[in-house]
């Protein structure tokens, strides 16, 4: 049984929002028998890097992100609690990606672009802080 990332992705993307980790935690433990401990192994270490990585990356706003999704899906297919986890936070997720959408598409195109303008503005501050931040 080799390492199949792109088999477990598309386990994750088939399943339904707000089941699909839960789904996969199962299928990881019926397939526990088949599993090496080296794999599971791999899976909890590449989850707990994951989430390392993105807290590292947190200083900066974006960036850790996918990290912090990545960690969770790896530790989702071996902890039951982290799977409840991911599937609570993609529904929430999903209503606010939702009515932030419905709220872009009403504003003028030139609130889009002050609102572009004052995320960068922000992003190059908070990146600017954490290097004085970091670097004394």
């Amino acid at each position: 049984m080799g390492f199949r990332f792109r088999e477990h992705w598309r386990e994750i993307k088939r399943g339904r929002p707000g089941h699909r980790f839960q789904a996969r935690y199962a299928n990881s433990r019926q397939r526990k028998r088949q599993a090496r401990v080296a794999h599971r192994i791999i899976f909890l270490v590449a989850g707990l890097l994951a989430f390392a990585i993105g807290g590292l990356l947190a200083v900066f706003p974006g960036p850790a992100i996918p990290f912090f999704f990545l960690g969770g899906a790896l530790l989702a297919t071996e902890s039951r609690v982290m799977a409840r986890v991911m599937d609570w936070s993609e529904l929430r997720l999903r209503a606010v990606a939702a009515w932030a959408r419905k709220h872009w598409r009403r504003l003028p195109g030139f609130a889009r672009i002050v609102l572009i303008i004052l995320g960068a503005c922000c992003s190059a501050a908070s990146g600017y802080l954490a290097f004085r931040l970091m670097c004394g």
